[in-house]
């Protein structure tokens, strides 16, 4: 399933609150914020109150789950 398609039917809008890009990407609000202090979130944000495009949140998914895959087969060639 294409990961934009699964947030537009999951969420029905083509923005996302920083709340609603928290839950996508399974942290909690706070560490959301404390990541976009840092500079290092995932995800684009824009504008007040803070929203971000659908695409940017499935690109992000998308990444984090290659590297996801990536690090369970070096772990399990390293077995």
């Amino acid at each position: 399933m294409n990961t934009e398609f699964m947030l537009l039917a999951l969420y029905n809008r083509p923005r996302l609150t920083l709340e609603q890009v928290c839950d996508a990407l399974g942290i909690a609000v706070g560490t959301g914020y404390q990541q976009r202090a840092r500079g290092v979130f995932p995800v684009p944000m824009i504008g007040s109150p803070l929203s971000a495009d659908v695409r940017d949140v499935a690109e992000a998914l998308d990444v984090l789950r290659e590297r996801a895959k990536t690090s369970a087969s070096n772990l399990h060639q390293a077995a």
